[in-house]
């Protein structure tokens, strides 16, 4: 309790009288990340543009809240079965907006939607864990986690590559 203290500048105290335990705590923040998170989506206008263009801006904004949840990205959530199926619910319009890409000859067709949907999601929670050590800038880290994505993903010359 006390490391999610510091990092939200509140004394231990003032945490306990509104969480009665860690777990209680961190259960709270998953859900406001989660909340959050199916805000951000709805707020990106996944209908609007070419998938590359809605994965860019859905990445900018998930990047941005990415910090703001730190305390619990630390704290492997990712070994929370029942976080992950949440996650893996809010993020399902994004597996929609890959099939798209695919239909339209962005990205790569042999590739499934899901893992590149998860492969988003394992980029945006590296780049809150190694943060304190890059010392990128927000726009930077945005930048860095939508051209590693696509340089994996893309079927078309946004990359350099061949269009298969």
């Amino acid at each position: 309790m006390a490391d999610v203290a510091q990092a939200a500048n509140l004394t231990r105290a003032t945490l306990y009288r509104h969480f009665s335990n860690r777990q209680t705590l961190l259960k709270a923040i998953q859900a406001e990340a989660l909340a959050r998170a199916s805000e951000t989506l709805i707020a990106c206008r996944l209908d609007e543009g070419s998938a590359l263009e809605v994965l860019a801006r859905v990445i900018d904004s998930l990047s941005r809240h990415g910090m703001r949840f730190r305390i619990i990205l630390l704290r492997a959530p990712d070994q929370n079965a029942r976080f992950l199926a949440q996650r893996d619910e809010v993020l399902a319009p994004l597996v929609e907006v890959i099939r798209r890409g695919q239909r339209e000859g962005d990205i790569h067709a042999d590739l499934s939607p899901e893992w590149i949907v998860t492969a988003m999601a394992s980029l945006l929670i590296s780049a809150v864990r190694a943060a304190p050590k890059t010392k990128h800038s927000d726009a930077d880290v945005s930048n860095l986690i939508f051209r590693t994505l696509v340089g994996g993903i893309a079927a078309c010359a946004t990359t350099g590559g061949p269009k298969n």
